[in-house]
């Protein structure tokens, strides 16, 4: 058989190594030529398009799951930003001569791509013994789909390769189910067949900062198209996926930092978006082809999905909740400064005309917001653009979250554009829309910082002392009051 089961004490580490992240990973299942196939994808929350896929095959005998166990790769795509796919084979094995799973493997570079954006010309292809065996075969039969690929613990001839192909092989040399030296002798193969250097490299131990590592590389370099053929080698290790660091190397490490220097157009991979924390701005406002740092929360009875499309935050909501904030957009790990100003602007469009709340507010529990009421905006078919100002008057807040809770009604709301800001302290007024140069005469409601209601004004907008004026005969003095009607709300200081 290709693939043996772990001993209790490594199958004891492996689970010890999961800790500290929180797995995302789904089961999913494709149509191919009439066959539903199955498999586990692994996807980092809010992965941006354009960025790898990793397709990582199981060995005879085995599963998804068990080789998802094995290798451990996510926290190495949470970090490099890249989806993992592990196929399960049919009977639990691969078609490693004909062309069945070779239609599995393209029918999932299809799904990625549709369902992620994946970058097709980086798509690297890796499998445990018998997986690693269908690396090869992929190798031969879809050079011109697959950037690299990293067999583990299973072998592979060279017939006809499509391209030169980047291999690391990873094997341990007492090996009892696939043969170490035959293993060597058929990578040799690839070697001449891509006329690479007759001489290698040889780094031993690996890495050479290790001194006590069971780890050997050879490097065989000069080869068509300037890729490499690589061994890695680990002395005394058996039939197994090896994530020994203590004594050898993290395998699926290994792997990655081989195959990220490839794609099928010779372009550099682009460094994964990074989200800062503690930051006094929003980040990727503009939605620029992804919604990393944006969250999608649905509580209670509420549904609804979001997606960026053509630059915008979509956010379909298909079943109303009971209060507002059961459907949230939200950005955190902001930082609010006690007695700072501020000011939040967005675009927003939406299906149908609409209310949207806006809130700006503690990150855990018990959600405290920072305004002096949760803002709300008639929100209609065109997309304009809103805005409001208010001043943190609590203690600083490092990890603080701007929220639209969108809870209320069902249909499509689109976001665009979200800023936060610092501004000076406000001389007069705080708007939503701005006021032309004449404003007909309205009803406003007045309001102190605390969010009371204080009664009713009838005002003209032409110019300040004149609002002032009307404010004091209404019977209110000295202060700073929020003058708002169903439109417009500004903030009026009455200083006299």
């Amino acid at each position: 058989m290709f693939g043996k089961i772990f001993s209790m004490a490594h199958c004891a580490l492996t689970v010890a190594a999961l800790a500290g992240f929180a797995t995302f990973s789904f089961a999913d299942n494709i149509n191919v030529n009439g066959t539903n196939r199955s498999m586990n994808v692994y996807a980092p929350r809010n992965i941006e398009k354009n960025r790898p896929l990793i397709i990582q095959m199981h060995g005879m005998n085995q599963d998804a799951p068990y080789q998802q166990n094995a290798a451990k790769w996510e926290p190495i795509a949470d970090t490099a930003r890249f989806v993992v796919v592990f196929p399960n084979g049919q009977n639990k094995a691969w078609d490693i001569s004909g062309d069945k799973d070779l239609n599995f493997i393209k029918a999932i570079i299809n799904e990625m791509y549709n369902k992620y954006g994946i970058d097709k010309n980086r798509v690297y292809v890796s499998g445990f013994s018998m997986g690693g065996m269908m690396s090869y075969h992929v190798a031969n039969k879809m050079g011109d789909q697959i950037a690299a690929i990293a067999p583990v613990s299973g072998g592979g001839g060279v017939n006809s390769p499509k391209r030169a192909m980047p291999i690391m092989h990873t094997h341990g040399t007492t090996d009892d189910v696939v043969n170490y030296n035959s293993t060597v002798n058929t990578l040799k193969g690839w070697v001449s067949a891509q006329k690479c250097s007759s001489s290698s490299k040889v780094t031993k131990p690996y890495p050479a900062h290790k001194s006590g590592s069971a780890a050997s590389l050879e490097v065989w370099s000069g080869c068509k198209d300037n890729v490499e053929v690589r061994l890695l080698t680990i002395a005394g290790k058996g039939h197994w996926y090896s994530m020994d660091e203590a004594v050898s190397v993290n395998t699926s490490v290994e792997i990655w930092n081989f195959v990220k220097n490839y794609s099928l157009d010779g372009s550099s991979l682009p460094p994964p978006i990074q989200v800062p924390t503690d930051r006094d701005s929003i980040f990727n406002g503009g939605f620029d082809s992804t919604d990393v740092a944006w969250t999608l929360q649905t509580h209670g009875s509420a549904a609804a999905t979001g997606d960026v499309k053509n630059g915008k935050y979509e956010l379909d909501i298909s079943a109303v909740g009971t209060e507002n904030y059961q459907v949230q957009v939200i950005q955190h790990d902001l930082h609010l400064e006690k007695g700072q100003w501020y000011e939040v602007s967005f675009e927003a469009s939406a299906g149908d005309s609409r209310t949207l709340e806006v809130n700006v507010e503690q990150h855990t529990d018990p959600w405290t917001s920072y305004l002096t009421e949760k803002q709300n905006f008639e929100i209609g078919k065109e997309s304009k653009t809103y805005s409001f100002q208010f001043q943190m008057t609590a203690s600083t807040d490092k990890d603080s979250r701007l929220s639209f809770n969108a809870g209320a009604s069902t249909g499509t709301l689109t976001l665009d554009n979200v800023t936060l800001k610092k501004i000076e302290e406000p001389s007069l007024k705080l708007t939503t829309t701005r006021f032309g140069a004449t404003v007909a005469e309205s009803t406003f409601e007045v309001y102190n910082l605390a969010g009371k209601r204080l009664g009713f004004v009838e005002i003209f907008e032409n110019d300040v002392p004149n609002m002032q004026k009307t404010v004091k005969n209404a019977g209110f003095g000295k202060g700073l009051y929020i003058l708002r009607n169903k439109t417009r709300s500004f903030m009026l200081p009455m200083d006299r």
